[in-house]
């Protein structure tokens, strides 16, 4: 599919695709996440919704917040 959008690069290093042509790439982002360590941010008019990470980096997250809280 030419015309579906492919996710971008932001300036934080987050690639960011639309919410609505995700499905159809699914699995290349969670090969991204899982083999390029790179997250990525499902947006929705523009803005972040949600972010598909490893779980290990959910894991030090998780371990991250509860060391400073």
């Amino acid at each position: 599919m030419a015309d579906t959008p492919q996710p971008e690069l932001a300036a934080d290093g987050v690639q960011e695709l639309p919410l609505t042509y995700a499905r159809a790439q699914l699995t290349q982002l969670i090969e991204d996440a899982r083999e390029n360590d790179l997250v990525t941010a499902l947006t929705v008019r523009g803005r972040r919704r949600i972010c598909l990470v490893t779980p290990e980096f959910y894991e030090e997250a998780i371990s991250l917040m509860r060391r400073h809280s």
